[in-house]
């Protein structure tokens, strides 16, 4: 039986717009008929409400920028923060690899605090430049393997109970594009108990030429299938819809001379739209995986604009 849950993270935001409109998480579950939340807990303290008796998963903490510093690459990462203050603050205090693994091991703990039943980890690398030019440094099987190697460095730390599913982005790493990367990245955990959470708009991200839902929905399937046994390592899946090839042909492949957190933000979210599935496609997609989890993933400024997204796609997806 799959299990149909929406992405949460309890941040005030969300909490005072349900705590004014008078409901609560509970009541989205009772009346989508889901079976609980991916949560995301990006902090490394446990969260300051609880939501353990609905969180069936938990998102972890995700470095878009890491590899450089992973691998003491101390020439490009003065390249890409202004002084060490701003480098620690963004390691979240770690000055070498060794508290970066601390660090990590402090965001599984609070993410335990939830009791899940997975946990998602990303798998890519690029920096604030290479998100514009798209002229990357580090090729995927580079990626794959340093991500293993930190991985494996902390696995330890998560109960053999809890599955980790490995998610998938458009940028190097685990794209799901090429299933001899995949393989070659599986065969380096040194762990059981371990899946793939595809995510369907960073895999849609990879295909600039998609124009509608039924080819994007054609071309998931497709990838899926050119997995061949690696396909049965995909868990869960987030699901959202992502059609962004006429703003990815669009920018110009330049970093901009006003770069700045708010712009990045911007850039991304429109490679990455996670707007919901508006047709059939969405349950071709799941029909082809036949998931444990489906996570409806969406961008969402308020409750009642989760609600709207959220409704639109569960009639497409079932």
């Amino acid at each position: 039986m799959t299990k149909h849950l929406f992405n949460y993270c309890t941040i005030d935001w969300y909490e005072n717009d349900m705590l004014a409109k008078g409901t609560t998480l509970r009541d989205f579950n009772k009346e989508f008929g889901l079976d609980g939340i991916e949560q995301f807990i990006y902090t490394m303290e446990r969260p300051g409400k609880s939501y353990k008796d609905l969180t069936t998963g938990v998102h972890l903490n995700y470095w878009p920028y890491w590899m450089d510093f992973w691998l003491k690459k101390a020439k490009r990462l003065k390249q890409q923060f202004r002084n060490v203050i701003e480098r620690n603050q963004y390691f979240r205090d770690a000055f070498s690899r060794e508290e970066w693994l601390s660090v990590i091991r402090r965001n599984i703990g609070a993410g335990l605090t939830e009791a899940p039943e997975y946990m998602v980890w990303h798998v890519a690398e690029a920096n604030n430049e290479e998100i514009f030019t798209w002229e990357f440094n580090y090729s995927d099987r580079e990626v794959l393997l340093a991500s293993a190697d930190v991985f494996n460095s902390i696995a330890d730390e998560i109960p053999e109970n809890v599955t980790v599913l490995f998610e998938n982005l458009w940028w190097p790493g685990l794209r799901l594009t090429d299933p001899r990367n995949v393989k070659y990245f599986i065969e380096r955990i040194e762990r059981k108990n371990v899946g793939i959470m595809l995510d369907t708009g960073h895999l849609m991200n990879t295909n600039a030429r998609l124009k509608n839902e039924a080819e994007a929905a054609d071309y998931v399937c497709r990838i899926v299938d050119k997995l061949g046994p690696c396909a049965e390592l995909i868990k869960g899946v987030h699901l959202s819809c992502s059609l962004s090839g006429q703003y990815q042909r669009s920018f110009t492949r330049c970093v901009p001379a006003n770069l700045d957190n708010a712009l990045i933000w911007q850039h991304v979210a429109s490679i990455d739209q996670h707007t919901p599935f508006t047709t059939k496609a969405a349950k071709q997609i799941l029909d082809c995986i036949k998931p444990e989890y489906v996570v409806h993933e969406f961008t969402y400024d308020n409750m009642d604009e989760l609600r709207a997204k959220l409704s639109v796609q569960l009639e497409n997806s079932r």
